[in-house]
């Protein structure tokens, strides 16, 4: 199954009240996403070379990690951290499990003291990420949406539906702040949308078309964003 992606159209719906309700089935994969600020590299080393045993028992596996210019570039706003994690769990509930469980706990004191941390668990939509094709590592952005004005989001809903339905993109999870689950930090005040592409050139020609640079006035006048992306890594 393919959805085009639609940045910031679909969580706007979900903002505004189009959409009927968030996807959660327990069918479904779970994400866990993690924005972090570091202050301390020596501790969360130490922290992250024990985490892929544990991650690898509860079926977890990651797809991004990285900072703001270390993998992660910023496309529109203000980011609150500089870091993400992002890995894929079998369900939501599996997120939770892994989160809790007691072989995490005990490798969650290495993190102490080595920064700020919002930790939350997100139902992905069931829709496939792209992999990696003919060398082209495939990208992930993240859309985070804060609205300001429904009406001129509806506005910004009609001057990119003919962009957004010709995109390749593919929202892979999606949430409200009541439908996200918050394992660790402030509860957020923001829609999260997240998308596969095929690859960053992908996301480059969408967000450079002409089309949509046109709306972006309109977006900004709607809701504040902030949007970054990331490539996944080649594999070591």
């Amino acid at each position: 199954m393919k959805v085009h992606f639609l940045t910031s159209a679909l969580a706007l719906a979900a903002l505004i009240g189009v959409l009927s309700a968030p996807v959660s089935a327990a069918d479904q994969p779970g994400f866990l996403f993690v924005n972090a600020t570091v202050t301390d590299q020596k501790k969360l080393g130490a922290y992250g070379q024990a985490l892929p045993p544990v991650y690898a028992k509860y079926n977890g596996r990651y797809l991004i990690f990285g900072g703001i210019g270390r993998g992660i570039d910023v496309l529109a706003g203000s980011p609150q951290h500089e870091s993400i994690i992002f890995a894929e769990f079998d369900s939501l509930a599996d997120v939770e499990i892994f989160w809790w469980s007691d072989d995490y706990r005990a490798v969650f004191p290495l993190r102490e003291g080595a920064g700020q941390f919002d930790v939350l668990g997100l139902a992905g939509t069931g829709t496939e990420p792209y992999a990696a094709e003919n060398g082209v590592q495939p990208a992930y952005m993240f859309t985070y949406i804060k609205m300001k004005d429904r009406d001129k989001a509806m506005d910004y809903m009609a001057a990119t539906q003919d962009i957004i339905s010709n995109s390749p993109g593919r929202v892979i999870a999606i949430a409200q702040s009541d439908d996200i689950s918050v394992l660790e930090g402030p509860k957020p005040d923001f829609t999260i949308e997240i998308s596969s592409w095929p690859s960053l050139a992908a996301i480059e020609t969408f967000m450079s078309d002409p089309a949509y640079q046109a709306a972006v006035p309109i977006r900004d006048a709607a809701m504040d964003v902030t949007v970054l992306t990331a490539e996944v890594p080649k594999p070591r």
